[in-house]
């Protein structure tokens, strides 16, 4: 895997346009990837694209091969102010280890619209968790099926966020929870391939990246 620090140009109208949209922002990046630039079509095979906007700290953003930013580059001269990229290795996890983490996520559960007679109606609906406990009881259920069990963790930010599919259109309203703590590893494999996934839904609009370190 790789992992890339980029810190955007503010000042190109690309740039800009993508940071006010995450949806946008997504189809950008695409561009880095051979074939995948034009809307509708896929990222090449195994690929799996999650990133994170880290404020002042950049645009973090993991794949399973190494991006090509000099396309993006080319495509829209100034879009970039600096690129970082770097190999990532998980295959050097092992159970017992304990690692920094720091993942922004949808934090959300399906229920029955209609809890009363779920035979007759059995529809559910996505719904935001938005007490602390709950919150963190859902990134321990992350942990069980995940390969890891969290030691401690805070809870830096929690609340909606506006986000814009494409320029001009509708916001669109997500929950966001931001955690950061302490792990410790379980399944070393199951770990990595949970890394390599993502964590809860909307990949595809900056959540779920799962940022592990040595303390």
């Amino acid at each position: 895997m790789y992992l890339s620090r980029l810190f955007l140009n503010e000042g190109n109208r690309q740039a800009d346009g993508d940071l006010r949209s995450a949806y946008g922002l997504h189809q950008s990046l695409r561009w880095a990837f051979p074939g995948a630039g034009e809307e509708g079509r896929p990222l090449p095979d195994g690929e799996r694209l999650l990133w994170r906007n880290d404020d002042q700290k950049g645009l973090l953003v993991q794949s399973m091969t190494r991006p090509d930013w000099q396309a993006l580059e080319d495509r829209w001269p100034g879009y970039f102010q600096d690129i970082q990229v770097r190999p990532l290795d998980l295959s050097g996890l092992r159970e017992g280890d304990r690692l920094l983490f720091r993942l922004r996520a949808n934090v959300t559960v399906n229920r029955y619209r209609n809890d009363q007679d779920r035979t007759t109606d059995p529809r559910t609906k996505r719904e935001a968790l938005r007490g602390a406990k709950e919150q963190l009881e859902w990134l321990d259920r992350q942990g069980e099926r995940g390969g890891f069990a969290i030691l401690g963790a805070d809870i830096v930010q929690s609340g909606n966020v506006r986000l814009y599919k494409a320029r001009g259109g509708a916001p669109m309203t997500l929950f966001a929870v931001t955690f950061e703590g302490l792990l410790t590893v379980e399944d070393p494999s199951q770990l990595a391939q949970t890394a390599q996934q993502g964590v809860g839904k909307a990949k595809s609009l900056g959540f779920g990246l799962l940022s592990l370190a040595r303390r």
